[in-house]
């Protein structure tokens, strides 16, 4: 059995502190993590790739584009 965590959207909006709306915008044009469509109105969010997701947009100052090591 598999230990990964689906999160609702609802569930993975409030995890980023974000809106449904703005989530499901960025998933729309790709920018958002990646998710998992079990049907045609059935979308979840695996935890850890969403946390992972998030951590990978962590930058230390507004000229880091997250190329490179990270100071």
């Amino acid at each position: 059995m598999s230990s990964e965590v689906l999160l609702t959207v609802e569930d993975a909006a409030a995890r980023l502190k974000i809106s449904k709306h703005t989530l499901n915008r960025w998933r729309g044009t790709g920018e958002g993590p990646p998710y998992i469509k079990s049907g045609p109105r059935l979308v979840r969010d695996d935890q850890a790739a969403l946390d992972a997701w998030a951590q990978d947009r962590t930058r230390s100052s507004t000229t880091d584009h997250g190329k490179g090591p990270r100071a």
